[in-house]
């Protein structure tokens, strides 16, 4: 029996995910200019100090995630209204279901809970955006090599490099919760839970890659890891030039991680 293409209703999904979208990028704005509560999300990052934030200037990779999603949104666009390209437009709402558009929800509650400093409530809303990023790469196998070039640079590369930033600022969300509960790394040191937390970000990034061969993944924790080390750098102290050792054994093992794999992708090509 032939399957029946409902074209309109996947383009009424499409719509919805690029709204979601840009309600996420207007939220983010807010947040950026501090019209949310009054703060920017920077201020709240101070309020709570501790050794795994990373530089303020590390937070721009955020434009460059939402500059890919942006790309992202155009795709689906292109997909829903173009012709000829019906059976791929069906697969792609298959698979990605409406794992996008739990992403933006998610996005967008955390950023009001995380100024409004309802902190508990943030992590709920981080552990959603993780579950679909999870989900998203999981259904599109991000980053495997058999994917045609425009899923790879509008979906894999996107979606690769905001899962690797969002993993690593879910540890971070879990370090400020526990400062606020008065339990800060569960009772041990500053630097105990830091290092341990960065050797847990970098088993994480290392399983991506070379398990999963998400080389933007590695990208975007290198990154993040940079920029704690910048942060600290600048910083006086025992533990600070610790935690900067440490960050700095991190990026070089992982950035041996990413040229061991695109070496490995040369030889197979």
């Amino acid at each position: 029996m032939e399957t029946i293409i409902n074209i309109p209703r996947y383009r009424q999904r499409i719509i919805f995910n690029v709204v979601g979208l840009l309600i996420v990028i207007a939220v983010n704005v807010l947040s950026s200019t501090g019209r949310l509560n009054n703060k920017t999300a920077g201020e709240l990052s101070e309020k709570y100090p501790n050794l795994f934030v990373p530089a303020g200037v590390t937070f721009s990779i955020w434009g460059l995630i939402y500059l890919a999603l942006a790309g992202f949104a155009a795709y689906q666009l292109w997909l829903a209204f173009s012709r000829d390209h019906e059976l791929e437009l069906e697969a792609f709402v298959r698979r990605m279901r409406g794992w996008f558009l739990l992403n933006c929800l998610g996005n967008t509650c955390w950023l009001f809970a995380w100024h409004y400093e309802w902190l508990p409530l943030s992590m709920f809303f981080m552990l959603v955006i993780i579950v679909s990023l999870i989900m998203i790469h999981r259904n599109f196998r991000i980053a495997h090599s058999g994917a045609s070039p425009r899923e790879k640079l509008f979906i894999h590369f996107p979606f690769g490099v905001y899962f690797g930033w969002i993993s690593i600022a879910t540890i971070a969300n879990v370090t400020v919760l526990l400062i606020s509960l008065g339990i800060p790394g569960f009772g041990l040191s500053g630097l105990t839970w830091t290092v341990s937390m960065m050797c847990l970000g970098t088993v994480l990034a290392l399983f991506m890659i070379l398990r999963f061969n998400n080389i933007y993944y590695g990208l975007a924790c290198i990154w993040a890891f940079y920029g704690i080390v910048l942060k600290q750098d600048a910083a006086a102290g025992t533990d600070p030039a610790i935690v900067v050792s440490t960050g700095t054994i991190v990026i070089a093992v992982l950035g041996l991680a990413v040229l061991l794999q695109l070496l490995r992708k040369k030889a197979i090509v």
